[in-house]
């Protein structure tokens, strides 16, 4: 990321004379062996590109997806050098390679995926279950479910599904007179059975006043199972999640409806070896989303989506 005028930052952007580049955050964290590992001293570039990476490295996972190409110009050298980098730190254990880079990937981001490694002694799905466990600020947790929920969308944007052609509906009976008293507040005439438009006569939902402690456990619980079942570990909650869990039945969820929806969601994850949703933050957005009207271009990507192209 490259300095710029409009928008300074003292804390990002190199010193003036001395740089062009911002840093992706105002804190790089090393690992603390890195201080005390004599090899640096031999390889002094080789270090600067271990904190190079370190600053663009997740807070909790320590993932971090930037390319060999963008090291070298940042740092004015040339890709085989960076190479000749990222060798010495993938020997010495700095630093593990999760993922090939692949152009032809579908969905997702198409380069490598690399972690630097903290701790020697815990591999990326120990690292992972781990930060899942830590407690996330309101803010996070938003995030993590919306970039879950973009995810989702990519991979279901890919599925071509059949528009099945209406059948006429018989409105012959919509324009027969009926008497509707004039202090009748909830006006029938709206919600007869030749006007299902307005109305759905055969779904009635009814949210409880009073959610307590025990169904928001409850629901928390059956989610953890339903994780621990395909993952081979559980989805860990605390107050904050049932406070979530809460929020979902207060939006119209009841526990069997939403065992239902998340299994289904869980189901197509593992699927596609995507990662569970880590709080329940992502159905709570996921539910609010749902209920906002969908503008004209929403609708057509929609439609032109559900298509199949000759």
């Amino acid at each position: 990321m490259q300095k710029s005028k409009l928008t300074p930052d003292p804390i990002r952007d190199a010193p003036d004379g001395h740089g062009n580049g911002q840093s992706p955050s105002a804190i790089a964290t090393l690992p603390g062996r890195a201080t005390r590992d004599t090899r640096f001293v031999r390889f002094p570039m080789t270090f600067f590109v271990l904190a190079y990476c370190c600053s663009h490295a997740n807070g909790y996972t320590a993932l971090f997806w930037v390319n060999q190409s963008t090291i070298a110009r940042d740092m004015q050298i040339s890709q085989q050098a960076v190479s000749q980098h990222f060798k010495k730190l993938l020997e010495w254990g700095y630093i593990e390679k999760l993922r090939n880079q692949d152009v032809r990937r579908k969905y997702g981001r198409k380069g490598a995926l690399w972690r630097v490694c903290f701790d020697p002694t815990l591999n990326y799905e120990e690292v992972q279950a781990v930060a899942d466990a830590m407690p996330k600020t309101e803010e996070e947790e938003k995030t993590i479910a919306q970039q879950t929920m973009d995810e989702a969308a990519k991979g279901a944007k890919g599925q071509q599904t059949r528009v099945k052609k209406k059948e006429p509906v018989d409105n012959s009976q919509s324009h027969k007179p009926q008497l509707v008293e004039e202090n009748d507040k909830y006006k029938p005439q709206l919600v007869q059975e030749n006007k299902v438009q307005l109305v759905n006569n055969f779904t009635t939902r009814t949210i409880e006043k009073d959610i307590n402690e025990v169904d928001c456990r409850r629901l928390c619980i059956a989610y953890t199972h339903a994780v621990n079942s395909r993952w081979g570990r559980g989805f860990r909650h605390d107050l904050r999640q049932e406070e979530l869990a809460r929020q979902l039945l207060e939006l119209g969820y009841t526990h069997d409806t939403f065992i239902s929806d998340a299994e289904s969601l869980l189901d197509w994850m593992l699927k596609k070896n995507k990662q569970p949703p880590s709080s329940l933050q992502y159905f709570i957005a996921r539910k609010e989303k749902q209920g906002k009207p969908q503008d004209a271009e929403a609708l057509l990507k929609k439609v032109t989506a559900g298509m199949k192209m000759p």
